[in-house]
């Protein structure tokens, strides 16, 4: 059982919310003002760069302005949240904003705290919910999950790439906790870490007779005729990826699970089962770590060229009972990794 205290929904701190979400639509400006802290420490976020303010006088003067530019835009309805825990509270308030024809997403998170009985904003954080892909060109944080649901989606014809027997070997693999490294190293950064990860993933996948069959900002999906290949294709993902990012310290590290499915056979299920199953793998593991279902560690038993550590019992999603799954841990003859990839 849990220790942390539960969080206390706060039916006050969702109406104050809400009153200041109205005095904003009305262009009420002083009741809008009147909510926030004069204490040091005010703080105010906005999408745009230069939308950082943390003067009280200075705040106000912009939020003034503010009001005078934006008079009259067609903001929607508010949806809010909120908590409170002792004399500090936070609410999350999702609406709309039109521009022309075109409707966006409008955030605003709120941090309070209770001074003289009265609920005063000391932090605040506006966004204008624009897909990353409009603004950047690539979507940059989604987990394995997400990739396994649009191939799902699509449901790509793989019979080409199964082996004699029907069988196909999958890889899902992607960065660890992308989408807190994508905060910290801020969008232009993570793009150029995204674009060298990419390359990486890529070009070992081909050079191991691999085919890349769905990618998803950092995450993939790959395919490969045979267990032995798709486990020398992850150790040297790994290893590029080691290679490639190797500052002291650097937190790119990339998670790869690995499982084999009869493609042919079951074609039918394949989608919904093998590649779920394989995602649940990827996701079970931590970065840096390449995890191997029980089949596939089962089809190359007899091959000393891999070792495996420990089998360890994993939970998996929309699996029923604990599965076992094998970290894999080098590859014994490493010259093996140098040369035209065998079968």
């Amino acid at each position: 059982m849990s220790d942390m205290t539960p969080l206390i929904r706060s039916a006050e701190l969702l109406s104050v919310t809400s009153r200041l979400w109205a005095a904003f639509r009305r262009g009420d400006i002083d009741a809008f003002l009147a909510r926030y802290s004069f204490a040091p420490g005010l703080t105010l976020f906005g999408t745009d760069e230069s939308e950082y303010v943390d003067d009280r006088d200075r705040f106000d003067e912009y939020m003034r302005t503010q009001f005078a530019m934006i008079s009259g835009s067609p903001f929607g309805e508010a949806q809010v949240e909120a908590w409170a825990e002792g004399e500090v509270g936070w609410s999350v308030m999702r609406s709309t904003v039109r521009s022309g024809d075109i409707e966006h997403a409008l955030r605003m998170t709120s941090v309070f705290h209770l001074e003289r009985d009265e609920w005063r904003i000391v932090h605040q954080h506006w966004s204008v919910g624009t897909p990353n892909e409009e603004i950047l060109g690539v979507p940059l944080t989604y987990s394995v999950e997400r990739v396994a649901e649009a191939v799902e989606t699509d449901r790509p014809d793989l019979t080409g790439f199964a082996a004699t027997d029907g069988t196909i070997t999958l890889v899902f693999t992607d960065i660890e906790g992308s989408t807190a490294l994508n905060g910290s190293f801020g969008d232009q950064a993570w793009i150029d870490v995204l674009r060298a990860h990419n390359d990486v993933v890529e070009r070992q996948t081909g050079r191991h007779a691999g085919t890349v069959v769905q990618r998803v900002g950092d995450g993939y999906m790959l395919v490969f005729p045979a267990a032995r290949r798709a486990l020398r294709a992850a150790l040297a993902i790994d290893s590029e990826i080691r290679a490639t990012f190797n500052d002291p310290g650097s937190p790119i590290r990339v998670r790869i699970g690995i499982h084999t499915g009869e493609v042919i056979r079951h074609a039918n299920e394949f989608f919904g089962q093998a590649v779920n199953y394989a995602a649940r793998v990827a996701a079970a593991g931590a970065g840096g770590e390449i995890l191997a279902s029980s089949l596939v560690h089962e089809l190359v038993s007899t091959d000393r060229s891999f070792t495996f550590g420990p089998p360890r019992e994993v939970i998996m999603k929309g699996i029923v009972g604990p599965q076992l799954v094998y970290p894999l841990e080098q590859l014994l003859d490493e010259r093996l990794d140098s040369r035209e990839p065998k079968t």
